[in-house]
């Protein structure tokens, strides 16, 4: 019985640590870049993670551009986040599904006001 107990144990402490270990990581500064309507464009995102929570600040590559604050959460190698924006006096909403592709690269889908936008991003 002492033996059962000390496997069923060890079994336990190796699968917690598996799972940890496929955590991603999302902190840091992100080049994301993607189209709307056939026309480039890039984002610069910062992400602070904490546990699943993500926070930080994204901001258009473009002039006179403000910085927006995000909200998100990760789960294993994927990460949601999103934000709110006016642009051009119009009320959005951008939103990122992503999967961390390597500790340097994501790729996923951003949603801008409900139109969504493959993207590939890089850590700087």
């Amino acid at each position: 019985m002492k033996a059962i107990l000390m496997f069923a144990t060890a079994a336990v402490v190796v699968s917690l640590g598996a799972n940890a270990a496929s955590a991603a990581d999302f902190s840091g500064k992100w080049k994301i870049e993607f189209s709307v309507n056939n026309t480039p464009a890039t984002v610069d995102c910062t992400l602070d993670q904490s546990g699943n929570s993500l926070s930080g600040q994204c901001i258009p590559v473009m002039d006179k551009a403000t910085a927006s604050d995000l909200m998100g959460s990760v789960d294993g190698s994927s990460a949601k986040w999103g934000y709110d924006v006016v642009f051009n006096g119009n009320p959005g909403h951008v939103g990122y599904e992503a999967k961390m592709t390597s500790p340097t690269t994501m790729s996923g889908t951003l949603i801008l006001s409900g139109n969504p936008s493959p993207f590939k991003a890089e850590k700087q």
